[in-house]
């Protein structure tokens, strides 16, 4: 492998256009000597075998958390005779066991292989979740809820961490897009699966709601099963690569961020992911943008009946806005792939949503209201973008995989939150939800311009600081050590 300290890495539109077959003029001579057919194959092979599970499983992490919210409008609330405050605890203790576990599981993923630990973390929450058919009240349902949250703690930011470990960072905007918008899917086939399921009410003397619990939980426990055989843990272990693509993404990869094929376990980077104070303004930022798509995604079903609609036709209802969501998200990580200004497409994400809440707030009109919820799924965009940012950013696994997974954390925390925003006082506008949703974008956006602003400041004084003026210099054959980012040779990304 060249390590030649006078060639240039590629830039953003480089990468990309090497992911598209096209040889860039400024590709590090080490990946030149590949066509640009093989490197378009490779890049292609990667998405084909770590895209599907990804999707599969992350799709079935959210209905199962959420389904609960489509469970109450079909007769969960009623035969549990749950009371407001007691399904709201039911959505919180969901997330002390999320809370507890996230950091640790990160930590346990560096030293177990993904590929055998994210799936099954998915056969385990699949089962507890089929076993919310046997509840019989609501301190029962508020035991399994925490247990779901306990087994599921770990999957998000290991399957972060795992896929930041494949793709350089001018490839993750689309791909972590592509992977987030499956939450919008969840809020439209995870309502239209719950009520089509729901049709089962009675069969073997088996309320509906408690099909929906089973079957949801039985098909992830089968995806986490069906991920074991096609997961695998990191490029150099990939037995469905030739010598010749395994080489193109290990270069790619080092030029990038120095992104080495196996680095060992480092207990000063571990320590660095806790001291770096960025690693808390990130924390801010995923809770402060977590609490409103928690509280929406658990919530709007029963939002929808402030517009006059219940049972299936509410479920039904809190549907096609999910649509636009998805659009909205797909859209944003092309564009963060092609274009880069990560901050500027959060904010824009951000001021949509805020504007949807505003007019949620200040009208009566039934059919504003309904269409008002469309652009509140703009709320899923800076966390999509957020994913790729951070992923980008924390260099060195040991710390990134810490930093993630205290991020991931923290932030949700905002699920806890996010349940009782949209509480059953506020009905039918529920007014003071929205505001609460305005407030912590606000806060989302502060956090956020903050660390735009230290990344690009670093970035200018280390530019200044290196004799070769590169702005984005070749990471080849570089060894951050136990720097990682704060390595004066490393370039954040914006």
């Amino acid at each position: 492998m060249s390590t030649q300290r006078d060639s240039k890495t590629p830039s953003t539109s480089s990468v990309a256009s090497l992911e598209k077959g096209v040889t860039p003029t400024t590709a590090n001579v080490a990946l030149q000597k590949y066509t640009p057919e093989e490197i378009k194959t490779t890049w292609r092979k990667v998405d084909w075998h770590v895209m599907p599970a990804s999707i599969m499983l992350y799709l079935a992490s959210y209905i199962d958390r959420a389904n609960i919210g489509n469970a109450k409008v079909l007769g969960l609330a009623t035969d549990l005779k749950l009371t407001d405050n007691q399904y709201n605890l039911a959505l919180s203790i969901f997330f002390v066991g999320y809370v507890i576990f996230e950091t640790p599981s990160n930590l346990i993923l560096r030293r177990v292989s993904p590929r055998f630990y994210i799936p099954a973390m998915a056969v385990l929450w699949g089962l507890i979740c089929s076993l919310f058919a046997v509840v019989h009240s609501a301190k029962a349902l508020i035991a399994i809820r925490f247990f779901l949250g306990f087994a599921e703690a770990g999957f998000l930011p290991g399957l972060v961490f795992w896929m930041g470990c494949w793709y350089p960072r001018s490839m993750q905007g689309k791909r972590f897009g592509l992977l987030y918008c499956t939450v919008s899917l969840t809020g439209a086939f995870g309502g239209l699966l719950a009520t089509g399921i729901h049709a089962l009410n009675g069969t073997h003397g088996i309320a509906g709601w408690r099909w929906i619990f089973i079957i949801e939980g039985v098909i992830t426990a089968s995806f986490g099963v069906i991920a074991l055989f096609f997961m695998t843990a990191y490029p150099n272990d990939a037995s469905w690569l030739t010598a010749t693509e395994r080489d193109i993404i290990n270069i790619t990869n080092e030029s990038d961020r120095a992104l080495n094929a196996s680095e060992g376990f480092s207990l000063p980077q571990v320590k660095s992911g806790f001291t770096d104070w960025r690693t808390y303004c990130w924390a801010i930022m995923y809770l402060a943008t977590y609490i409103p798509v928690y509280s929406v995604v658990l919530s709007l079903p029963t939002v929808v009946t402030g517009l006059g609609y219940h049972g299936t036709t509410a479920t039904l209802m809190a549907c096609p806005p999910y649509g636009l969501g998805f659009i909205a998200v797909l859209w944003s990580g092309w564009s963060v792939d092609r274009y880069g200004k990560l901050f500027y497409h959060y904010a824009l994400g951000i001021s949509i949503t805020i504007i949807a809440l505003i007019v949620l707030m200040v009208t009566t009109n039934l059919i504003a209201r309904y269409v008002m919820f469309f652009f509140v799924m703009f709320m899923f965009v800076p966390i999509s973008v957020e994913w790729a940012w951070l992923s980008s950013n924390v260099a060195g696994n040991n710390k990134r995989a810490t930093a993630q997974g205290i991020i991931f954390s923290i932030g949700n925390i905002g699920g806890a939150i996010g349940s009782q925003i949209y509480r059953a006082e506020f009905a039918p506008r529920y007014v003071q939800g929205h505001a609460i949703n305005i407030a912590c974008y606000t806060v989302a956006l502060v956090a956020g311009a903050l660390v735009w602003y230290s990344y690009k400041r670093d970035n200018e004084q280390r530019n200044a600081a290196d004799e070769s003026g590169d702005e984005r210099p070749n990471m080849l054959g570089e060894d951050l050590g136990d720097l990682g980012d704060r390595h004066p040779r490393f370039r954040y990304y914006l």
